[in-house]
């Protein structure tokens, strides 16, 4: 059985950034409070709720591509392999 981590690794791969996000935003562990609600945030808006976050003032499409570079930072980088 696969872990978690390696379905949302997977799911990111293979361009499912909607679902893989579904599932890093409920890590707890590896990412900073702030990482955290970014992946949130992201997650979100993919999933139709960017209205509410563009009229409190956030940056949707900035939110999505930052998750993107948290993910690749984490799991692709060459640190980590």
């Amino acid at each position: 059985m696969r872990t978690k981590t390696e379905k949302a690794v997977k799911l990111f791969q293979s361009g499912c950034l909607k679902e893989a996000l579904a599932i890093f935003r409920t890590f707890r562990i590896g990412f900073t409070k702030e990482e955290r609600r970014t992946l949130q945030i992201a997650s979100e808006s993919l999933t139709g709720n960017s209205g509410f976050y563009q009229q409190i003032g956030i940056d949707t499409d900035s939110m999505i591509m930052k998750s993107k570079e948290i993910i690749i930072e984490k799991y692709f980088s060459n640190e980590h392999q």
